[in-house]
């Protein structure tokens, strides 16, 4: 199963082949062909022939919808693995520019659905096809007062490309062309980043320092970066705000399908148990023997590690064992996703650092990208994009719509798997020191987090408020993300990295704010929902899948209460999990 690299060529045989400018031909044509049923919609009164209009008008749409998708996911792939690919970059933009046209087109048909009266939506919903987008429709009339007119949606809609979308763009290029220098060898970020990890301090130090340095070089871009996107939004809820003004916490609940509520009672008891990501830190010094603990320690290895090296094959096993445990069509799938090329992992020049998961939209294949270099970090890395992946198959036959689930679900089903791979890991180690390695992997997780995650909350919301005030140059955030790290770690760290705002990308996507609590609502929902597989035993296989097809078609809390019947507003669900996780640390404690 080595090498390991993505087989896209029933996609597109290359960024700039023939099939590519004959797709985007075919995509202008619908586009042209939807602008006369559009101009029927105002005037149609009768229901049958508006439900009639709408099945047609959503059809066209996504084909075009399809073909948009594809672009930017087959462009974005190309690009994480060469960021340099000059090709790759136009065909992110072609696509990008489709998606936009087609929102800036159909803003009619979303403005009616809007509008309308509550009865003539309930009466074209009872259409079986028109039904699928009953929830979009539900959630996206919460926000009817947030909506301008026609055209002002239809102008924001294009300038995003050239405006919000390419700072976004230009991060992404960034991330491509940094190259830190090691000890005096120059490397992609991934690999840098990878070093961290490096049993031996200096190589880590040195490792930690070359990122940085690499990214001080490029620290008033990203403010830049930064300033454009939020000032962006701050202006755009400005606008919006006539009647209402959203904060950008309330703008990221709606995008996240949660209640503001629940997410104050999420964040209050990370809170009130951060000092258990800072025992596990202390723990993990204390094993080192180091009275320094500092930034480039935090995914450091155990002393005198046990564990060698595992190449590529040898990880997909172990993931597929582990998820197969649970449900055996979800360890064949790991198997399926490497046979059929469908992960990319082997290091290459100008490679983006970090990992995901995506997917085309037709045919609906997941893929996965991520730097394979043999550590213990990377094979749980690799059960967490797959357990992406495993998500996004379970909902291959639904419409699109219901297929594009939140962000705050969007963890589950990875950090669920995770939690697998540790838990079977664990059950097969056979020494003090191998259960130890595992144990320390549930300890860094624990303080990534609830601290780390924490940390980022807190220094976006100071981002915003204070971008609000006016532009935040790289000084202003280096002091902002200094006092966000010293709030959560405390003196569990001897210092802190003040550039984590400029090398953590989450904070340059450009449509989508607060991308770092999804992160810990996914840890302790994954750890809730692991009891419940404990407690449900074998009915509980079912019962999950079924939880994750409804991501995309239900709020957050609306889909714990169908599935868990439990109340995630109050804060025991979440102390349920957060008791696990004090398991958790104190087991690594005494392991080392």
């Amino acid at each position: 199963m080595m090498p390991l690299l993505w087989q896209d060529d029933h996609i597109f045989a290359a960024p700039d082949c023939p099939a590519v400018d004959a797709a985007f031909h075919h995509a202008q044509q619908l586009l042209t062909s939807l602008r006369p049923l559009l101009d029927e919609l105002p005037a149609t009164r009768d229901t049958n022939a508006l439900r009639h209009l709408l099945r047609t008008i959503r059809r066209q749409a996504e084909e075009v919808t399809r073909l948009a998708w594809n672009a930017q996911t087959y462009g974005y792939n190309r690009l994480s693995r060469n960021g340099r690919d000059e090709p790759a970059k136009v065909l992110l933009s072609r696509g990008q520019q489709l998606q936009a046209s087609l929102a800036q087109l159909i803003k009619p048909v979303a403005l009616f659905w809007l509008n309308a009266p509550k009865e003539q939506v309930r009466l074209l919903l009872q259409d079986p096809e028109l039904f699928e987008l009953a929830y979009d429709i539900r959630h996206a009339r919460r926000l009817q007062d947030q909506r301008l007119s026609l055209e002002s949606e239809q102008l924001i809609e294009g300038l995003a490309v050239d405006g919000l979308q390419a700072w976004g763009d230009l991060y992404d290029g960034l991330v491509g062309r940094l190259s830190p220098r090691v000890e005096g060898e120059p490397m992609g970020l991934a690999q840098a980043d990878n070093l961290l990890s490096h049993p031996d301090r200096a190589r880590r130090t040195h490792a930690w320092h070359a990122i940085q340095a690499a990214w001080a070089g490029e620290q008033e871009t990203v403010a830049a970066i930064l300033n454009a996107i939020n000032g962006w939004r701050n202006e755009l809820a400005t606008q919006r705000g006539k009647e209402r003004r959203l904060d950008a916490l309330d703008v990221s609940c709606h995008q996240g399908h949660l209640e503001r509520r629940t997410l104050e009672t999420l964040m209050g008891e990370a809170d009130a148990h951060k000092e258990l990501g800072r025992r596990a830190l202390r723990a993990m010094a204390s094993a080192q023997g180091i009275n320094d603990f500092a930034p480039w320690d935090l995914y450091a290895p155990p002393p005198a590690t046990s564990s060698v090296a595992i190449n590529l094959a040898q990880a997909l096993t172990l993931v597929a064992d582990a998820f197969g445990s649970f449900d055996p069509e979800m360890g064949a799938f790991v198997h399926q996703m490497a046979e059929r090329g469908w992960i990319d992992a082997n290091p290459s020049e100008h490679r983006r650092s970090g990992a995901y998961s995506t997917e085309y939209a037709h045919p609906a294949e997941p893929r996965v990208f991520m730097t394979f270099e043999g550590t213990l970090d990377n094979v749980i890395t690799l059960a967490h994009e797959l357990g992406h992946a495993w998500h996004s198959w379970v909902l291959r036959e639904l419409p699109l719509e219901q297929r594009d689930y939140p962000k705050t679900l969007a963890e589950t089903a990875s950090l669920f798997a995770e939690t697998l791979v540790r838990e079977a890991l664990y059950g097969r180690m056979e020494t003090r020191e191998q259960r130890r390695d595992i144990a320390w992997m549930d300890g860094e997780r624990a303080a990534s987090m609830l601290l780390d995650v924490p940390s980022r909350f807190a220094f976006e919301r100071a981002l915003v408020a204070a971008r609000e005030q006016g532009y935040v140059g790289a000084s202003q955030l280096r002091a902002m993300m200094k006092s966000a790290k010293e709030q959560w770690y405390g003196d569990s760290l001897c210092q802190y990295d003040e550039l984590f705002w400029a090398s953590k990308g989450h904070f340059s996507i450009a449509d989508l704010g607060f991308y770092n609590y999804p992160y810990l609502f996914g840890y302790l929902f994954s750890l809730g929902l692991y009891a419940q597989k404990e407690r449900v035993g074998d009915d509980f296989v079912e019962a999950y899948r079924a939880l994750l097809t409804d991501t995309g078609r239900m709020s957050a809390e609306d889909l714990v209460e169908k599935h868990l019947g439990i109340d995630i507003r109050e804060p025991a669900f979440w102390q349920e999990s957060l008791r696990q996780v004090e398991e958790a640390v104190a087991r690594l404690e005494r392991l080392v």
